[in-house]
């Protein structure tokens, strides 16, 4: 339940500034109409070159590290290339309220308790404090 409310939040914020960042061109259109699409699957099986290039969708993977890569410096106040539990409660906190969960605690002793179950988890070495490696594997689930 924890890393899934947690995976979910990242995913909610990772689409969102996706999306923020995209231009124009990179809107998604509307979709082709049959017949466009039936003349679209002749044209491109007689001719590959002339097939449309689709954007392919980014790997869950590659979407949670590229996060995690632009986001653990703003959470590590101190520098030191790792979260410790204070750290890492403030952005797990921050990621979960961005994404409304309907069912997130409402109370700071309630929000609290979760985060230190949270780090917890993410905390696999048991160094009290959680790397980017960790922190990828943790939100991955």
């Amino acid at each position: 339940m924890l890393r899934t409310l947690t995976a979910s939040s990242l995913l909610a914020l990772a689409s969102t500034s996706a999306m923020a960042q995209m231009t124009p061109m990179d809107m998604p259109t509307a979709p082709q109409t049959e017949t466009s699409a039936e003349s679209a699957t002749s044209t491109t099986a007689n001719d590959p070159q002339s097939a449309p290039s689709a954007p392919l969708a980014e790997p869950k993977e590659l979407t949670v590290q590229k996060l995690v890569d632009a986001e653990f410096p703003t959470y590590d106040a101190n520098k030191n290339d790792a979260l410790e539990p204070l750290e890492f409660r403030a952005w797990v906190l921050a990621l979960h309220d961005a994404a409304g969960e309907a069912n997130a605690a409402k109370d700071p002793a309630a929000k609290a308790k979760w985060a230190n179950a949270a780090f917890a988890t993410a905390d696999t070495d048991k160094s009290k404090k959680v790397t980017k490696a960790e922190m990828n594997r943790f939100l991955l689930g």
